[in-house]
């Protein structure tokens, strides 16, 4: 069984394939200890009843047409080691997670998956990541990986180690493409909107600007031309369970959810220590946000069989400068409901099937054309009731590529309480700025202002 891929598919394994991106993941810490015999048995099982963890994209022509090139089939087996990987590390921190972030799911593997797991030991811990290419698997389907495995070790035991986990007979099904999906497909005129946004930018532009009812325009921070290096860097941020208790309810006082909060404070404090550094007058300088949005919280007919896959949008709109934090709130907040009832930004992925994926990275290099900041929030990833097995901390985390300037990820457990990874590009380590009169790194002090933000509204 095979077919061609769709164009959500064709984007993201190019950009992998291309190199120009490496993966999404995200790791957790299990309540106990798993040994390399019970995970091999876990797994086989998992695999065999999803099959979205049998396949990857293999290329059969040379005719320059990417849907006609490469198709999607199942691998034609998987062994234990092809696709996890034990690493012995001092302690799970940032460091580590730029490490996992640097790994890379080849395309075009007949042994082996879009996906990988790799479990990171310390002297008393064990934390398990699982990574895995964009064009199989969103942020939400990483996390749900985890949930999912935790439910396959409690079926299996550990008597026997199998190293084969999957074998091709031939009768793999292979799902369809989401863009198949109602949510993803467009109306008539919708395309034709979204066409013109593809072949014809600026007209485009004018007509949204006049539409819109002719908002204020202002210019998108900017920095360093775009390179081919997707080096990335990470801050991370804790918030504990009682004090996440607090802030949810400091947040639902507002009227609003953490997901805005968040996006608002970390615009505020790249406003204050960022922008100044590239901007005489950083007061008149915009940030251009995404929001990633996952369908299968909207969308009932994608919790199953689609728990899996790529099955987000992304809204993408511009912030106004010198805004408050309450300002920023509202906006963020109206924005999202907006899109959810509308589903528009859904059907916008069809502008995938327009461009020329290839062309528009390679174009993309030596230009300014980086998305200020990228928003997900993965949610709570909840205790499963009568279940020995549990998820007791997790960190998401996603690769810049040359697309971001700044990337928030956060998600939640009840013990853990609230990790966000803040990711950046390497060169803003190298930046200073003064902050209470002394010289100090421009991240450190985002990072001390965030969570002097958070520490504020947690105690009012």
């Amino acid at each position: 069984m095979s077919r061609a891929p769709g164009f959500f598919e064709k984007h993201f394994f190019l950009r992998n394939s291309l190199g120009f991106y490496t993966n999404l993941s995200t790791t957790a810490k299990y309540n106990r200890h798993v040994d390399r015999t019970h995970l091999a048995a876990a797994l086989q099982l998992m695999i065999s009843e999803n099959p979205w963890f049998c396949t990857n994209f293999f290329k059969v022509n040379n005719t320059g047409d990417v849907y006609k090139d490469y198709e999607l089939r199942p691998v034609d087996e998987i062994k234990f080691d092809s696709v996890v990987g034990f690493s012995k590390i001092k302690k799970f921190d940032a460091d580590t997670i730029e490490y996992t972030n640097s790994l890379r799911v080849p395309i075009g593997k007949k042994d082996a998956p879009l996906w990988r797991l790799i479990v990171l030991e310390t002297d008393t811990e064990q934390y398990f990541t699982f990574y895995a290419c964009h064009s199989n698997f969103d942020g939400g389907s990483t996390a749900q990986f985890h949930k999912d495995l935790l439910s396959y070790l409690g079926r299996t035991d550990s008597a026997n180690f199998e190293d084969i986990l999957y074998r091709n007979h031939g009768d793999t099904p292979i799902l369809p493409p989401v863009e198949d999906l109602d949510l993803f497909r467009p109306l008539l005129l919708q395309k034709i909107w979204l066409y013109l946004e593809v072949k014809a930018p600026k007209l485009f532009s004018w007509l949204k600007w006049i539409a819109s009812g002719f908002p204020e325009t202002f210019e998108i921070f900017q920095a360093s031309p775009i390179s081919d290096k997707i080096e990335n860097k990470f801050r991370v941020i804790n918030v504990p369970s009682a004090d996440l208790n607090k802030l949810v309810s400091h947040c639902r006082s507002q009227s609003h959810t953490l997901t805005p909060y968040l996006t608002a404070i970390v615009k505020t404090s790249l406003e204050k220590y960022v922008y100044p550094q590239y901007y005489s007058d950083p007061s008149t300088v915009g940030t251009r946000l995404l929001m990633a949005m996952e369908g299968r919280r909207y969308s009932p007919e994608l919790s199953n069989p689609f728990r899996y896959g790529p099955v987000v949008c992304a809204q993408v709109w511009d912030m106004a400068p010198g805004k408050s934090i309450k300002d920023n709130l509202r906006l963020v907040h109206e924005n999202t409901q907006k899109s959810l009832k509308s589903q528009y930004d859904f059907k916008h992925t069809w502008t995938f099937k327009l461009i020329d994926t290839e062309k528009t990275l390679s174009k993309s290099i030596g230009t300014k054309m980086r998305i200020t900041l990228l928003m997900t929030n993965i949610g709570m990833i909840k205790e499963v009731p009568d279940q020995d097995w549990q998820i007791i901390d997790a960190w998401f985390a996603l690769n810049n590529t040359f697309f971001y300037h700044f990337t928030l990820h956060a998600i939640s457990t009840p013990q853990g309480g609230l990790n966000i990874c803040l990711g950046y590009l390497p060169e803003y380590d190298e930046l200073e700025t003064i902050d209470n009169e002394k010289s100090v790194s421009v991240m450190d002090a985002v990072e001390r202002d965030m969570k002097a933000m958070i520490s504020k509204s947690i105690s009012e």
